[in-house]
Parts: structure tokens; sequence; C-alpha cells
């Protein structure tokens, strides 16, 4: 079955994927990936958000009580709940966790002599390099992401963060933020409609605004009140995010590169039920995709659950979203290439379901569990003979997370998944994707982290990795960052 690029490419693509962010807190449609100028083939792939430490800001709070979220376990919340994608605690209550935590200094705060201040400026630079010992003839390093090249170095986020965070203290007052990604992990994270071909996709001097968006506390409702935010923010699916401090490893998952959406153009509101209950309503615009009038406005929402003495937590969230392209360039037979509307546009609608569970065993062990379904109804696909056929495409994937504190400075992490691509449009095979991570967070200071990982991945039927000659593949890989 030869597929077609009638669809839209879910990313930039190649199998650029995901990442998240730090102070904060997440088709080709499906179709097939194009191989993109300057970047080495991969087999056909149609790529299609993680850890919070409490680190915040705050102001100074008038006699009401204010409302504070649940305590929460480093990388023990899924994207929705993760602070290092979304805006922080306050600075009150992150002083507090800072002092009791050993949180890194924010040195641009301190050097301008802001630290209170209630606008923050903060980031992170990531480096990190990749060894694969069979030499893949492509050079790719098939389903790790980002880090896809092999036994290359990547310089893959120089990410900073301007934001202005909401406060929970019953008024009404604005915020928002800007995440500033420049590096590698540009195209990795890339939303179509910003900067469209202004950066070669294996170029590490590009740039992406990964986040840009305006919010508004409303106190209704509820102690909690209720947030509206508007413009292009991390997705709520999943436990990994994009921002690299706000996940546990390097690379990330099958389901996180390949079922997932990385971030939305639209509307979401979050509202504060109560210190265990926050539930999540919004409209985006698909997948990935900047404003653009010809596109469908969808539906996302869910809730997120904390108790047990703030142990457990459970996240789901559904979406559906139309991912095709409203236009589309069509060559049969032979023919020129030219571009006609989509028939079949309002028709194709993709469901994911997420579900996350996260529990604290112990003061040092918390598990991370995930089950993500997705469905896209019709995707096209050259049937041959001239002919656009459409077919559905499904997939499913687990995965499971084991985090434990070695020492003060010290968590060794366990990740195993299992993606089930049941048609082929996800990932340019139909087959079976099992990987095996484990990895260290060392951090001899706390604005320094060194993760080493080693990764076994395999596929149950094909052979799509080292260059399409083998059904497994063994990485080795590290990363460097310098938190500021």
């Amino acid at each position: 079955m030869n597929r077609i690029p009638i669809a839209r490419p879910r990313r930039a693509g190649w199998m650029a994927a995901a990442a998240l962010a730090w102070f904060g807190g997440s088709g080709e449609a499906e179709g097939q990936v194009s191989a993109i100028d300057g970047v080495p083939p991969l087999p056909p792939a149609v790529p299609d958000t993680a850890p919070p430490l409490p680190l915040g800001e705050s102001l100074s709070v008038p006699p009401v009580q204010p409302f504070s979220p649940p305590p929460m376990q480093p990388y023990a919340l899924p994207a929705a709940e993760n602070l290092y994608a979304a805006e922080q605690p306050t600075l009150e209550a992150a002083a507090e966790e800072a002092a009791a935590e050993g949180e890194p200094r924010r040195y641009l705060m301190e050097l301008f002599g802001a630290e209170q201040s209630k606008f923050q400026v903060y980031g992170w630079i990531q480096n990190s390099f990749t060894a694969n010992p069979a030499f893949p003839s492509d050079g790719i390093n098939f389903g790790v992401t980002p880090n896809y090249a092999s036994n290359d170095w990547r310089g893959n986020q120089y990410y900073t963060v301007f934001e202005r965070p909401l406060d929970h203290d019953g008024t009404i007052n604005f915020g928002g933020r800007l995440d500033f990604l420049f590096g590698h992990d540009h195209s990795f994270n890339h939303m179509r409609g910003v900067f469209d071909n202004a950066f070669g996709p294996t170029q590490f001097a590009g740039i992406d605004l990964a986040q840009f968006y305006g919010e508004v506390h409303l106190p209704v409702l509820t102690e909690g009140g209720l947030d509206v935010k508007f413009g292009r923010w991390y997705t709520l699916h999943g436990y990994e995010v994009v921002p690299a401090i706000g996940r546990p490893l390097l690379s990330v998952p099958y389901m996180f590169t390949f079922g997932q959406p990385f971030t939305h153009w639209g509307l979401m509101t979050t509202w504060n039920v109560s210190d265990n209950l926050v539930i999540y309503n919004g409209s985006p615009q698909g997948w990935d995709d900047f404003q653009n009038r010809n596109l469908v406005w969808t539906y996302m929402g869910g809730f997120s659950y904390t108790g047990l003495q703030d142990k457990l937590n459970l996240t789901f969230v559904y979406s559906y979203a139309v991912n095709q392209f409203h236009k589309q360039e069509v060559q049969l037979e032979g023919g020129p290439l030219i571009e006609a509307s989509n028939i079949g546009y309002t028709g194709n609608f993709t469901h994911l379901w997420t579900t996350v569970l996260s529990y604290q065993w112990t003061d040092r062990l918390t598990q991370v569990l995930e089950n993500d379904i997705g469905y896209e109804e019709d995707v096209p696909f050259d049937a041959g003979g001239g002919v656009v056929g459409h077919a559905p495409s499904r997939w499913t994937s687990f995965g499971n997370w084991f985090l434990y504190e070695l020492g003060d400075n010290l968590t060794g992490v366990w990740r195993s998944e299992i993606f089930w691509d049941n048609d082929g449009f996800r990932t340019g095979f139909a087959d079976r994707y099992y990987e095996q991570t484990l990895g260290l967070i060392y951090k001899p200071c706390p604005n320094l982290w060194i993760r080493p990982e080693t990764r076994w991945d395999w596929a149950q039927f094909g052979t799509p990795y080292n260059g399409g000659v083998s059904g497994s593949q063994f990485t080795y890989g590290f990363d460097i960052i310098l938190l500021y």
C-alpha cells in the first residue's frame, strides 16, 4: 500500500517529535511522512506532552486565603498538571518549596535584582550525544527522538521563558507566557504556520516560539476560580512533555512521537474545583496547527484528580481534531501536480484518549502508568491504478515508568513501552514496537543536570532499524542541562 502526500504531515516530515518546559507546569496526517530536503531519508514514517518540581512565583497576597494547587512529586505528574509546561505556582509557595528542596536558582532574575518580581525570566541549555554502535547507513536512530541523529552531538534546547503567572488570590488578574526555543529541537516542536520553511529541518540555528498565550484568572464558581487561556500552548495529553527538564529522560517514547500532538492553538479553560480536582475544557484548531480561518474548531477536555494524601494522581484527557489539509496536492498516474479542495477534510476526525495514573509508593519510589487509544477516520493513500483510497488509522500504547531516588541528587529511571501501529499510518509500518530505557538523573548542583541513558528498541515483525535492515536497535546517550 503506497501512500501519497495528499494529507498533511503531522509535523516536519521526519522523525522529529518531543520534549517539555522547565519552570512550567505538553497528519501527514496521518497519511505519510514525506522526505524533506536536507534530511537523510527515513523508512516511510508518519509522525503524526512530565515531570514537575515545585518552582514558581508569587506576589504579596491580600487577606483572602489563596488557592494552592496540591503538592506535586518530581517527575510524577502528567502533561496536564506539569508545572514545567504551564504557569507556575505563586512566588511565596515556590520560595518555601525551593528552600526545602534545593531548587535551581534563577540567575537572570538575580542579575537584575528582581527575584520577587511578578514577571519572571528563566530557562536552560540542553546539549546531547547519542551513540548507535550499528552505525545505520541513513544516520537515523529510528523511533528515538528528539535525539534521532546517530553518533552525533545535538544542541537540543536553548530555551528561555518569559512569564507573568496568574494569582489565585480571589481577584481578577491577567498573565501570560512566551517560550523561546532555539536549537535543533526547533523542528521537533514545529507548528504549521509558525516560521514555515524559515529554517532547515536539521539546522541548529533555528527558532520556535514553543508557547505564546495570554490568560486571565476569574474568581468564580469555586474558591480556586476559573483560568482562561488563549494562544499556543502545550498539549494536555500524556505524561512526557517537550521542555527537556520536564521529562525524566533524554529520549521520549513512541506514544509521544507518533501518537500525540505537541501543541495547540486555541482556547483552554481550567476550573480549579478543589484542592483535589481540576477540570479542563477547551477548543483548539487541531494538532500542531496555527490560526487558519479554513480550519475547524474542535474539542479537548478532561480532568485531573489528586488523592490519598497527594500520593496518587489520575488524569484523563480526550480530544478530537481534524488533521488533514483543507487543501491537498494530488498527482495521479504521472500527471501534473494540482491543488484541489480536500472533500474529505471535515470527515477526517482524529480521536485520542489518554489516561495517566501516578502513585508514590514510598518516599523514594514513584510509578507512572499511561494508556493511549487513538483513531483517525478516512486516511487517504494511493491504492494504485490512479485511485485514492481511504482507510482508518488505529493505534494503542501502554507505558510504565519507575522513578527511584537513589540519593539526594541522583534518581534512577526505568521506562517500558508497547506501541501498536495497527495500520502503519503512524510510523510507516504496521507493526508492534517495544522499548526499554534505563537512565539516571544526576544533579551535581541544582542548576546542573546530567542524564545518561541506555535504550533498546525492537519491532515484532519488521526491520525498521539501522537503515531498514534490523529488527532491533541499541542506543546509548546522555545530555547535559544547565539551568539559569
